[in-house]
């Protein structure tokens, strides 16, 4: 009970705290129409966090990390997301991309694997290559989803509840859990003030410091038991790039890939509120399912199901009639256009084939 109110605390005081700080800036330029940079939203969410997660190394006890927890582990992620968002405003996107490769590298390379490990059957070496290959798509994709702020924020504050429930039932560090809480909160305050009407958007660098931010905490648990379930939390963004690669380059053809998503399909017809319920629904299955892995006899299974799961209904929800159909119309719907898709692939390549001849 003590956790649960201290975890009620850090979500609080991060949500009071966010609105407190950034309302007024927002006010100011709805005023004013003149932008600074004090009123970016990163820097309020990243010093309410850094401030949140110290207090959390601090107040609680870190013994139930399989690895000891350190503060190099606390504190570098923390000075590395300010490195990328910094490095967003001031180099060019190739070279922003390098660094922020070499942020997840980093990061990846801090985390101990071993007691902990929940692949025994892989080597060391090659699951912190899995791991850090799924980080930076993980943490660069964050531009992909950034069209709304809910379609990038709402899966991850859903991911973060997720970490959190994986604590509660003793699959993750309490720590992990503060940290959800104190970065949900700080998250859910900015939505408030931009909900109906985004008054200030999350730009690109922001998207992929604060991707980066919630990996972190999901790279705390590489070398615990829960990491496969950890990896169920991301199948929403898997499924997200997934499709919209599967559009630009086979089926559409055109656009930048964050227009092609289903998330970006759905916003053109659908209110904000019908949106983010849409996507709450798909993330609420997706939290089950990862609820289910920590009692699975394997790691692999139920990370396959997830995102077959999380690409069906995403899927459903991109279409414009996707809130008016019955369960067994949306499955229908779903096989033809996968067996459309197909069929256009074999196409092209088939064209292709004779344009070499």
């Amino acid at each position: 009970m003590n956790n649960l109110f201290l975890y009620l605390i850090f979500a609080i005081v991060g949500m009071v705290g966010m609105y407190a700080l950034y309302k007024p800036q927002v006010n100011k330029y709805e005023k004013t129409l003149n932008f600074s940079y004090m009123m970016l939203p990163l820097p309020y969410i990243l010093g309410l966090y850094a401030l949140g997660s110290v207090a959390a190394f601090f107040m609680s006890e870190n013994a139930d990390f399989i690895e000891t927890l350190t503060a190099t582990r606390v504190f570098v992620p923390l000075v590395l997301t300010a490195v990328i968002y910094a490095v967003g405003f001031c180099l060019s996107e190739r070279l922003f991309f390098l660094v922020t490769i070499a942020c997840v590298g980093l990061t990846v390379w801090l985390q101990p694997i071993g007691d902990g490990n929940a692949y025994p059957e892989l080597p060391i070496w090659g699951l912190q290559l899995l791991i850090f290959v799924f980080a930076c798509v993980y943490c660069l994709g964050g531009m992909i989803s950034n069209f709304l702020p809910h379609t990038l924020l709402i899966p991850q504050i859903m991911l973060l509840l997720g970490l959190s429930m994986m604590s509660a039932l003793g699959a993750a560090p309490l720590f992990v859990a503060f940290c959800s809480a104190i970065l949900i909160g700080v998250l859910s305050g900015y939505l408030s003030i931009n909900f109906y009407e985004v008054k200030i958007e999350i730009d690109n660098a922001a998207a992929v410091a604060l991707s980066y931010l919630v990996c972190s905490l999901l790279l705390f648990n590489s070398g615990e038991l829960g990491l496969p379930s950890c990896i169920i939390l991301t199948s929403v963004f898997w499924a997200e790039l997934l499709s919209a690669f599967w559009r630009r380059f086979f089926v559409v053809r055109s656009g930048s890939l964050a227009e092609n998503t289903n998330y970006y399909l759905a916003a053109q017809v659908l209110s904000v509120k019908a949106l983010v319920l849409s996507i709450l629904r798909v993330c609420v299955v997706i939290l089950f399912i990862a609820w289910f892995q920590l009692y699975a006899v394997n790691g692999y299974s139920l990370v396959i199901i997830s995102l077959f799961v999380a690409l069906w209904l995403n899927g459903s929800i991109g279409s414009p009639n996707g809130g008016k159909r019955s369960l067994k119309e949306i499955n229908r719907e779903f096989l033809a256009d996968l067996k459309q898709s197909i069929a256009e692939t074999k196409e092209v390549l088939g064209k292709k084939d004779k344009d070499k001849e």
